[in-house]
């Protein structure tokens, strides 16, 4: 990318939320009950609050407070700066009377002194940048001496073991994401290594890398299992579940939290990043290993060998799976993304850690399901190679499929007792 491109770029997006409409719009959003945007927000400040420290806090890109003001109920001093006023005016009206400190400034020029808070936060900001080495720079002079930043972004590790460099292979909305000079599209991507060799360069240590989003749909998209998911309407149907169903938000939380956070970012499209400010060369290339480590067992399927990577032993995941699988809503959106799994990678022994009776049912309703697909094979295909008549001025073809389905699962497949409901 270009100075030019890259300058336009940035006051593009710096400028995009200076309009007070705008800026009530987004609030709305940020709150709504739709879709998985209560579970994306859950995850995304729970990991915040893992690796926040100390107590004086800046949140940079603050916008409607999202992660300013849970940490402000949480104790922390926060200071929270944007480049929009009328997003920080919505952020005071939000706080309702809550200590909170509000300035205006550009994300990369903060007008505070050197060392001024132990922790800096950003959520949902950097993404929309490309000027990630700078800002980073700058966020660190603000920080005291071990002291943190935490920030997300997209995993460029991910779009590549989904799809390689080439491209001219990837799928239109990848492709428009990733074009600078697409401006209300462009996000930006960081691989784990060019964040571990910025960190060596430039005397921070990688506390974390955070794979998150596994399943979270709009700009969230796992492209790894893209066109077995995202790009179908069924996958968004199931999504839109999340907004009404308590135990289906469980069983996200849970995967995300317990199983996802756990990975490296090869696994989704989005991670959370948190580095200290201390030189440890060792420790990141520790780190390095590791991920390269973890991404040998992924690739190769050994869920097995990846359990000793994860926190809790199989007996507690077993557990949390049988329980949290009851519900018919929860079973049909593992049931779908299990299988997309299955489709993308095959079989594995995944399923050791759902326990053999979670295992045997959900085999069951995709060996139902695969005989349906069977079925309305045949159906399809009898129906479309076959001159049937019109009777009665009735096309037989439209009334031929249910009972054929009915006479081919109850005759042939021997699966069906030709009782209906």
């Amino acid at each position: 990318m270009s100075d030019v491109n890259n300058a336009e770029l940035i006051q593009w997006k710096t400028n995009a939320w200076q309009n007070p409409d705008m800026v009530a719009w987004y609030s709305g959003r940020m709150v709504e009950n739709s879709s998985t945007n209560h579970l994306k927000n859950t995850v995304e400040i729970g990991i915040i609050r893992s690796y926040v420290t100390g107590h004086d806090v800046i949140d940079i890109g603050t916008g409607t407070g999202r992660a300013a003001l849970p940490l402000v109920r949480d104790g922390y001093a926060v200071t929270g700066v944007d480049s929009s006023q009328a997003m920080l005016d919505e952020t005071r009206r939000l706080a309702d009377g809550m200590p909170i400190t509000l300035k205006k400034a550009d994300i990369q020029k903060l007008s505070f002194k050197d060392a001024a808070f132990d922790c800096a936060v950003s959520l949902n900001v950097l993404v929309h940048f490309p000027n990630w080495r700078e800002a980073l720079l700058e966020w660190g002079r603000v920080i005291r001496p071990n002291g943190r930043i935490i920030f997300d972004i997209h995993s460029k590790d991910h779009v590549m073991s989904a799809y390689g460099d080439r491209t001219e292979q990837w799928p239109d909305a990848l492709n428009k994401s990733n074009d600078p000079n697409d401006f209300g599209s462009y996000m930006a991507r960081l691989s784990a290594d060019e964040i571990i060799d910025f960190a060596n360069e430039q005397g921070f240590v990688v506390k974390a890398l955070v794979p998150y989003g596994a399943f979270l749909g709009g700009g969230n998209i796992n492209w790894l299992l893209y066109s077995y998911l995202d790009r179908k309407n069924s996958w968004r149907r199931v999504l839109s579940w999340f907004a009404v169903d308590s135990d289906l938000n469980a069983l996200g939380e849970f995967i995300e939290n317990d199983i996802i956070a756990h990975l490296t970012p090869k696994a989704t499209g989005r991670l959370f990043v948190v580095l200290e400010k201390r030189k440890g060369i060792s420790e990141n290339e520790v780190l390095r290993a590791k991920l390269f480590k973890l991404d040998k067992l992924i690739q190769n399927r050994l869920v097995s060998e990846l359990m000793l990577f994860l926190p809790y032993e199989k007996e507690y995941y077993q557990n949390k799976f049988l329980g949290l699988l009851k519900p018919l809503r929860s079973k049909r959106f593992f049931l779908l993304f299990m299988d997309s799994i299955f489709s993308r990678f095959g079989e594995c022994d995944f399923l050791a850690l759902l326990g053999s009776s979670v295992s045997k049912e959900l085999l069951s309703w995709r060996q139902c399901r695969t005989l349906d697909e069977q079925c309305v094979s045949i159906v399809e295909k009898v129906c479309t190679e076959k001159d049937l008549p019109i009777v009665c001025g009735v096309e037989m073809t439209a009334s031929l499929p249910y009972p054929l389905m009915g006479e081919l699962l109850t005759k042939f497949y021997k699966k069906f007792t030709g009782m209906r409901a």
